[in-house]
């Protein structure tokens, strides 16, 4: 993505911060206890669920926007 930085952020007074690396499995372990107790429900963003031997189908679906969230099961 290119950005005019002028017009972007320069002229705008914006602030641009970096991500130099995170902590992914803390990010999992904190996701996942959010959804065991119950304090998220990510079943609002789940537009559609397919086998796994669906994966084509539901990268095309990603790709068309047709989709926001596919749950492949096994």
């Amino acid at each position: 993505m290119e950005i005019d930085l002028n017009t972007a952020v320069i002229f705008k007074g914006a602030r641009v911060h970096g991500i130099s690396g995170r902590r992914i499995w803390d990010t999992w372990y904190r996701t996942r206890g959010l959804i065991l107790s119950g304090a998220v429900d990510p079943t609002c963003v789940i537009t559609h669920r397919l086998d796994l031997a669906e994966f084509d189908k539901a990268f095309a679906m990603m790709n068309s926007g047709e989709a926001a969230k596919v749950v492949l099961f096994p």
